[in-house]
C-alpha cells in the first residue's frame, strides 16, 4: 500500500473515532472502515494506517484482547481553569497551580529521587493527553526515570502518576483517584495545596491516613510558587504493574521529544 493510501484510510479513522476518547477494538475499527469505504480493508493496511497515526502522536492504542486505538486529544494552547473553589475566593484553581507544580517535580523532586550517574528523568504534563472516557483516567503528571546501576547489567524504569488537588479539593476521594491511576504506572502520588493556615487541614489526618493505608505518596504543596516550601509526607509504595500496561501508557501518553529521548536511552542499556 502507497504512503497515499495509508494516509487515506488514516484519515477515515481519526473520523470513526469516537470524540470523546473512547477506545474501539481493532477489529470492529476495521469492519467499519470497510463499511465506509465500500471495500474490504486488509489486516496489513488497517495496521500500516493505524501505525501511521500513532507516529503522529493522534491516537493511543491498548493492547491485549484484540487491542483497541483510541483518539488522542490536542492539549490546549492554555489551561481550561475549573470553576472557582467554594472554599475560598481568592484560592488558585487547579491550572494555576500547574506550573509551579511542574517547576516543583522537575526540580527539587526529581533531585530528590537521587538518581545515579547516567540516570534519567522525564517529567511530562499528561493532564490533557489520553482517553478521556473512564474515571479518574488521567493523572496531572508523569514523571519517567530509568535507573542505570554500576555492576548489575541492564536498567530500572519507573513511572510516577500524580493528580493534583486544590486546597478545596484535597479529600479521601483524591486518594482513590491517585490509586486507580496506579493501574497503568508504578507510582501514584496525590499533590495538595495546602497553606499552613487553610481550615482544609481538618481532613489532612484522614487523608494522609488513607494514603497510608494504600501506598500513595502525599506531597503538600504550602506555597506552589516556591519550590522549597513543598512537603513529602509519605513516599509512595512500588505497585506491580503489568509491563505491558506500563508500555501501553507510556506509548500513549508520551510526546514526541520524550519518546525519543526514552528510546535512545534504553537503546544503550541494550
Amino acid at each position: 500500500m502507497s504512503d497515499r493510501t495509508a494516509a487515506g484510510i488514516a484519515e477515515q479513522m481519526l473520523d470513526l473515532l469516537p470524540p470523546d476518547g473512547a477506545p474501539v477494538l481493532n477489529r470492529v475499527l476495521r469492519a467499519m472502515l470497510s463499511r465506509r469505504l465500500a471495500q474490504s480493508v486488509s489486516t496489513e493496511d488497517f495496521f500500516l494506517a493505524r501505525d501511521l497515526l500513532l507516529k503522529r502522536g493522534r491516537v493511543g492504542r491498548e493492547r491485549g484482547q484484540g487491542g483497541k486505538i483510541f483518539l488522542l486529544k490536542t492539549p490546549p494552547a492554555e489551561p481550561v481553569a475549573p470553576a472557582p473553589s467554594p472554599a475560598s475566593p481568592t484560592a488558585p484553581l487547579e491550572a494555576e497551580l500547574m506550573v509551579p507544580v511542574a517547576r516543583y517535580l522537575s526540580t527539587i523532586f526529581v533531585r530528590n529521587l537521587d538518581l545515579p550517574k547516567g540516570g534519567l528523568a522525564l517529567m511530562q504534563d499528561i493532564s490533557a493527553i489520553g482517553p478521556s472516557s473512564g474515571q479518574w483516567a488521567r493523572p496531572d503528571f508523569m514523571l519517567v526515570s530509568l535507573m542505570r546501576f554500576t555492576f548489575m547489567p541492564g536498567s530500572q524504569l519507573d513511572v510516577h502518576a500524580f493528580e493534583l488537588k486544590t486546597e478545596a479539593g484535597g479529600s479521601v476521594l483524591a486518594v482513590h483517584e491517585a490509586l486507580a491511576q496506579t493501574r497503568f504506572t508504578h507510582f501514584g502520588h496525590l499533590i495538595w495545596h495546602l497553606p499552613e493556615e487553610s481550615k482544609a487541614r481538618a481532613r489532612l489526618p484522614d487523608v494522609q491516613k488513607q494514603c497510608e493505608e494504600h501506598g500513595i505518596g502525599l506531597i503538600l504543596a504550602v506555597r506552589p510558587q516556591d519550590p522549597e516550601s513543598y512537603e513529602i509526607l509519605l513516599d509512595p509504595k512500588r505497585k506491580a504493574t503489568s509491563p505491558k500496561t506500563v508500555d501501553g501508557f507510556l506509548e500513549s501518553r508520551l510526546n514526541p521529544h520524550n519518546r525519543t529521548a526514552l528510546k535512545k536511552a534504553l537503546k544503550e542499556d541494550a
